[in-house]
């Protein structure tokens, strides 16, 4: 997600895997390169938004996920290697824990994938307020805040009026 000359929509899950882990992903490319991240990316054209998150995560972690419900949007606009980026990101929660299975990703852009607890895996700070908000993290507010203003990036929470479940 790097050298956008247009706002890009974009789709993520947060799925949980046995005792209160969660799945990440070890983004490898994008502006957020080195860090671990929850699967997630670009909506494809035509593509509903669970639909998206659902696909990405099959492609990033290898996990297959049913019903999602929606934790929050969050308007990112940051500057990468590349040039600025500008990404509208949809969160979604999977409904039930999810085994990591013992293939590995599909997607170029991912190195390893691991579930682990959150506090110990210290994602990425944007990962960490989308945790928060969807009540599976408790990350210090003070701290994402200063994290986002050291790597430059605005994050806009946009509230969602309600939690939807999408089958």
């Amino acid at each position: 997600m790097s050298g956008y000359d247009k706002v890009r929509t974009a789709a993520l899950a947060i799925v949980p895997g046995a005792d209160a882990t969660i799945t990440f992903v070890h983004q490898e490319r994008g502006p957020y390169a080195g860090h671990w991240l929850l699967p997630g990316g670009q909506v494809e054209f035509g593509e509903s938004l669970p639909d998206a998150a659902r696909r990405e995560t099959l492609e990033e972690s290898g996990c297959r996920i049913d019903k999602v419900t929606m934790t929050g949007v969050y308007e990112m606009r940051g500057q990468a290697r590349n040039g600025p980026y500008h990404v509208i990101m949809f969160a979604f929660l999977a409904d039930s824990p999810v085994e990591l299975p013992a293939r590995t990703t599909t997607d170029e852009g991912v190195g390893e994938i691991m579930q682990g607890d959150p506090a110990v895996v210290r994602p990425h700070p944007t990962v960490m307020r989308i945790l928060n908000d969807a009540g599976v993290a408790q990350f210090d507010q003070a701290e994402i805040d200063e994290l986002l203003e050291r790597d430059g990036i605005a994050m806009l929470s946009i509230p969602t009026a309600g939690r939807t479940v999408f089958a």
